[in-house]
C-alpha cells in the first residue's frame, strides 16, 4: 500500500476525527492544580485560625486598608474560593470530565484575580501575590495543552 493511500484510508472525508489525547500536559496539570489546593486550604486555615497575622509576619495595620476587619476573611476567602476552585478542578481532571478544562481555566483566573486584588487592595507587592498569578498563568497554560479525556 503506497503512502499516498494510507493516507486517504486514514482521513476519509465526512469521518470523525478522534482527538489525540496530550496526557503529559494534563498529569503537570493535575499536580498543579492539587498543590495549589492544599497551599490554599492550609494557608486560609492557618489565617482562620490566628486572625493576628503573626504566623505570616504581617502586620494587622496593613488590613486596615483592606474591606475585610480581621484576616479570618481573608482566609476564608482563600481556601474556600481559591482552594476550593483549584481542588474541584483537579478532581474534575482525574475524573476526566467534559467540563474540566473550563473549570481549571475559572480556577485559574480566580487564583490570578485574587493576586492582583491583594495587589490593588493594600497597595504592596509580596512573593506570595507574583507566586500566586504566575501559577495562575501556567495552569491557564496548561489547561490550553490538555485534554480532559
Amino acid at each position: 500500500m503506497s503512502r499516498s493511500s494510507r493516507d486517504r484510508a486514514r482521513f476519509r472525508p465526512g469521518a470523525p476525527q478522534r482527538r489525540r489525547e496530550i496526557r503529559r500536559p494534563r498529569r503537570e496539570l493535575i499536580g498543579v492544580l492539587a498543590v495549589v489546593a492544599v497551599v490554599a486550604i492550609a494557608g486560609g486555615i492557618e489565617l482562620i485560625a490566628t486572625s493576628s497575622g503573626f504566623l505570616l509576619r504581617r502586620p494587622f495595620e496593613l488590613h486596615l486598608a483592606s474591606p475585610f476587619v480581621s484576616f479570618r476573611a481573608t482566609g476564608l476567602i482563600l481556601a474556600v474560593l481559591v482552594g476550593g476552585s483549584q481542588a474541584i478542578a483537579a478532581v474534575l481532571f482525574l475524573r476526566r470530565h467534559d467540563k474540566a478544562r473550563v473549570v481549571a481555566w475559572t480556577a485559574s483566573l480566580i487564583a490570578m484575580a485574587w493576586g492582583m486584588l491583594q495587589v490593588l487592595v493594600l497597595d504592596e507587592v509580596t512573593w506570595f501575590q507574583v507566586a500566586l498569578m504566575a501559577v495562575g498563568a501556567v495552569e491557564v497554560l496548561l489547561a490550553a495543552a490538555s485534554t480532559p479525556r
